[in-house]
């Protein structure tokens, strides 16, 4: 598969998971008296594609009956207010109707339509070169990473402490991860992070080098305190 074939093909993968549902079939097992586990079934369910997904946590927030990646999120009985899910919704739409325009598409009755339509004109050498295909490919994968990653599946994304690593942010705080998935963005430089590179790996041990090194000073700090040695020591008087 040549180069321009792979991107063409990445491309409309991303949009499908972005505006087309799908279907997800679970085994459900069983116990028999004798301790076996048995295959009873399959549980087939139909989900909504993430840009649905995603408004409905924007509106309703995200939780989960279980832990099963790909499950749609239940929505929960708390008002509205998921202001990052709602922002990331805008700048999904305001980045769709941006490459719409760069390329000469006419805006569609919707913005899973408008997604469809890029994936379709992406494999139009006429209507996308080599290099706005490669760029259309690197914004379908944050918007998918950014989506998954403020969905989550079983609660809102995990938080770090830890600053962002690209050099130009370098902001704490910022990072907002989905531990299932995993996936990961910053909501300050909009970087992505996830298994498509390995980068998920990068990020993870740049979490931990934080993290650990705030537990360090932590444990100094507080043996100093008592007298045990470390940053502080007693005072007299």
């Amino acid at each position: 598969m040549g180069f321009r074939a792979q991107l063409v093909d990445e491309i409309r993968q991303y949009a499908a998971a972005l505006a087309d549902s799908y279907r997800t079939d679970e085994p459900v097992y069983t116990k028999t008296r004798g301790g076996r586990i048995k295959l009873v079934g399959v549980h087939a369910e139909q989900h909504d594609g993430l840009l649905v997904q995603l408004d409905d946590v924007a509106v309703h927030g995200v939780t989960s009956s279980d832990d099963v990646a790909g499950a749609r999120p239940v929505p929960q009985s708390r008002p509205p207010g998921t202001w990052e899910a709602v922002a990331l919704g805008v700048e999904i739409d305001a980045e769709v109707a941006g490459w719409c325009d760069v390329l000469g598409l006419p805006s569609r009755n919707s913005l899973q339509a408008d997604v469809r339509q890029l994936a379709g004109a992406a494999g139009e050498p006429r209507i996308v070169s080599d290099d706005q295909a490669a760029a259309l490919c690197r914004a379908m994968r944050s918007w998918r990473t950014r989506a998954q990653a403020q969905i989550g599946w079983t609660r809102d994304p995990y938080r770090p402490r830890a600053t962002c690593p690209v050099v130009t942010c370098g902001q704490p705080g910022l990072l907002r991860v989905d531990l299932i998935r995993r996936a990961a963005y910053c909501i300050g430089c909009q970087s992505v992070w996830d298994d498509v590179d390995g980068s998920i790996r990068v990020l993870a041990e740049h979490i931990t080098a934080q993290t650990e090194a705030r537990a360090v000073t932590s444990v100094r700090l507080r043996s100093g305190w008592s007298g045990h040695g470390g940053a502080w020591t007693q005072p007299n008087g």
